[in-house]
C-alpha cells in the first residue's frame, strides 16, 4: 500500500508541476511579448511622428538614437537635415550610408546592417506645383532593444526555470497532506479486508467442523444432527449480521440520504419504548428524558437506527448498578442526544478509538458473546456525520460511560430549549440517570 501511495504522490507531484510549468510559461511569453509589442510601438510612433515633423527634433520616450533623410529616386542620393546630421554621423561614413541604403531598400520594417537592428518607415511626397516627388525614411536603431529584450528573456528564463522547481517542490512537500485522505481511505481498506476476513474465519471454521462431523455419520437423522445444524444456522447469521452491518457503513459513508425536517424527540421516544422491554428481561433499569419537539433535518430510519444502536451498545456493556439513561435536549442551536450506562468507564484511550471500525476495547467493553463485531459505534459516528453533528464517547469515572450526539437544529424554537425539569443533562453533569428523584421514565 505504501508503494501505491508512494506511486500516487509522485504522479501527483509530477502533474503538478507540469501544469504550474504550463500556466507559467503562458505567463512569462505574455511578459515578453508585451515589453516587445510596447517597444515595436513606441518605435513606430516615434517614426511617423518624425515624419509628420519632418526637420524637428526626433525625440523617443526611450531614447533610442533616430534620424531621417530625404532620398530622391532621381539622383539616388541621400539628404539629411542638419537636424539628424550629429545622429546620423555617429555610425561613421561609411557605414551611414550602408545603413541609408538597406533602409532605402527596406522601405517599410526591420533590417539589420552588420550587428546592429534598426526600424525604417518611409513616406512619399510630391513637390507643391512639380512632377517630381521625394520620399522621406525615418529611421530608428533597436540594437538596445534587442540586448533589453534578450536580457530579460534571459532572466525571464531563469526565475521560469526557479518557479518550476519551487512549484514540483512544495507539490512533492504539499503532496502528502492532500494525499492523506487517500492514504486513510486506503488503511481503512486494508483494515477492513483484514478485519473482515478474521471475523468470517471464525464462523466459516465452525462450519466446516459441524459439516465434517455430520458427514462422518452419513446414516444419523435429522433429529440427531439437530445441535450441528443449529450451530451452523447461529454461525450463518452471524455472518449475515456482518455482512449487513459492512453494507450499512458503507451506504451511510459514500450515499447521501434524503433529509427533511424530523421530530427528534418523537424518534427517541419510540426507540426507547422498544427498550423497555428489553432492559425489563435483563433486568436492566432504564430512565429517559427527552424534551419535547426537538426537530432536526435528518433521515427518520437513520437516526432510529443511531438511537437503538447506542442504546443496545449500552444494554450490552451494562454493569453495576444496571442502569441505563438516555437523556435528549437542546442547546439552542443543537440537539443533544446523551446515552449513558452504568459499569467500567471506558478510558480516554479506548474513548479515542472507539468509533473506529471493528475496534474493540479489552475491559468491560470486550466482545461477550461473540456477535459483536466493532461496527455499531462506527455505523453511528457515520450517521452522525451525516446529519453535520458530532458523536463524543467519555467515561465517567466510578459511574460508567456515555454518548453524547450533537445535531444541528432544523430552526431555532423556544420549546426545545425548555427542558423536562429544568435541570442541565445527566451525562453533561456527570450524574447517572436515575440518582435523583426528578428523573422522569
Amino acid at each position: 500500500m505504501n508503494k501505491a501511495l508512494q506511486e500516487l504522490r509522485k504522479k501527483f507531484t509530477i502533474s503538478t508541476t507540469l501544469l504550474a510549468a504550463a500556466i507559467l510559461f503562458v505567463l512569462f511569453g505574455l511578459f515578453v511579448g508585451v515589453i516587445f509589442v510596447s517597444m515595436t510601438a513606441t518605435a513606430y510612433g516615434t517614426l511617423d511622428s518624425v515624419i509628420d515633423d519632418f526637420g524637428g527634433p526626433a525625440d523617443d520616450i526611450m531614447g533610442r538614437r533616430c534620424f531621417a533623410f530625404v532620398y530622391s529616386p532621381e539622383t539616388g542620393n541621400a539628404n539629411v537635415p542638419a537636424v539628424y546630421i550629429e545622429e546620423f554621423a555617429a555610425y561613421g561614413e561609411t557605414l551611414s550610408r550602408e545603413i541609408a541604403e538597406a533602409a532605402v531598400a527596406t522601405k517599410e520594417g526591420k533590417f539589420t546592417c552588420g550587428e546592429m537592428s534598426f526600424i525604417v518607415t518611409s513616406r512619399t511626397v510630391s513637390r507643391d506645383g512639380v512632377g517630381a516627388s521625394y520620399t522621406i525614411y525615418a529611421v530608428m536603431d533597436t540594437t538596445p532593444d534587442s540586448r533589453t529584450l534578450a536580457s530579460v528573456g534571459m532572466l525571464s528564463a531563469l526565475i521560469y526555470l526557479a518557479a518550476v522547481a519551487v512549484t514540483g517542490l512544495a507539490a512533492y512537500l504539499f503532496s502528502s497532506r492532500a494525499l492523506a485522505p487517500v492514504g486513510e481511505a486506503f488503511r481503512k481498506q486494508r483494515d477492513l479486508i483484514a478485519n473482515a476476513s478474521h471475523e468470517l474465519k471464525t464462523p466459516l471454521t465452525v462450519i466446516s467442523t459441524n459439516l465434517s462431523v455430520m458427514k462422518s455419520e452419513p446414516d444419523s437423522t435429522v433429529a440427531e444432527n439437530a445441535r450441528w445444524m443449529d450451530a451452523i444456522d447461529a454461525q450463518i447469521q452471524r455472518m449475515n449480521s456482518l455482512i449487513v452491518s459492512m453494507l450499512q457503513l458503507s451506504k451511510m459513508e459514500h450515499d447521501s440520504l434524503p433529509m427533511v425536517e424530523v421530530d427528534f424527540s418523537e424518534i427517541a421516544e419510540g426507540a426507547c419504548l422498544a427498550f423497555d422491554a428489553v432492559c425489563f428481561e435483563k433486568g436492566l433499569t432504564f430512565e429517559s428524558r427527552i424534551s419535547p419537539d426537538i426537530r432536526v433535518m435528518g433521515d427518520r430510519d437513520a437516526l432510529d437506527r443511531l438511537i437503538t444502536g447506542l442504546l443496545d451498545n449500552a444494554t450490552k456493556y451494562c454493569s453495576g448498578e444496571n442502569r441505563i439513561g438516555l437523556d435528549l435536549t437542546s442547546d439552542g442551536k443543537h440537539a443533544v442526544l446523551a446515552v449513558m450506562n452504568t459499569g467500567e468507564a471506558v478510558s480516554e484511550e479506548d474513548a479515542k478509538h472507539i468509533f473506529e471500525r471493528f475496534y474493540r476495547t479489552d475491559g468491560a467493553r470486550a466482545n461477550r458473546d461473540g456477535n459483536s463485531f466493532g461496527l455499531g459505534l462506527a455505523i453511528a459516528q457515520a450517521t452522525v456525520a451525516m446529519h453535520g453533528g458530532d458523536i463524543k464517547c467519555h467515561g465517567l469515572a466510578g459511574k460508567g460511560t456515555v454518548f453524547v450526539v450533537r445535531i444541528p437544529l432544523a430552526k431555532p424554537d423556544r420549546k426545545s430549549r425548555r427542558r423536562v425539569r429544568g435541570d442541565a443533562p445527566a451525562a453533561l453533569t456527570g450524574k447517572v440517570p436515575g440518582e435523583d428523584e426528578d428523573t422522569a421514565d
